[in-house]
């Protein structure tokens, strides 16, 4: 260890004493020359308009059935929205536990991956 030691403070003292080379002219054309831009990607892509094209007509001809359905076939509706609601309410002891086991898997999946990093040297 020692020599070790020894050999880095005459490396140091040989390179402190050497004379620096002055730098070439063309060293900032040649590092310049080899940087490379990187196109900015597009904010919005076609892919974009599309969807936002699909969600404006799906809203669109939500709305044009809402309007243009009868009275009684809105009141029908809501009538069996009601009696869903009110089957959910009735029906729900599988609820609950579905619920909780669902929140237990969603701890588990932000704690199981921390406590194997910790346990395993990868």
């Amino acid at each position: 260890m020692d020599n070790r030691l020894e050999q880095d403070a005459l490396i140091e003292d040989t390179l402190k004493q050497y004379p620096l080379a002055p730098m070439p002219r063309s060293i900032t054309a040649s590092v310049m020359s080899r940087i490379q831009v990187e196109k900015r990607p597009k904010l919005v892509t076609w892919n974009d308009f599309v969807i936002a094209l699909v969600i404006a007509l799906t809203i669109g001809a939500g709305f044009i059935t809402y309007e243009s359905l009868p009275p009684v076939a809105l009141a029908k509706l809501r009538i069996q929205g009601i009696l869903l609601y009110q089957g959910f309410i009735v029906n729900a002891s599988w609820l609950i536990p579905a619920f909780f086991f669902g929140l237990a898997a969603l701890f588990a999946s932000f704690a199981i991956p921390p406590l194997l990093k910790m346990t395993t040297n990868k």
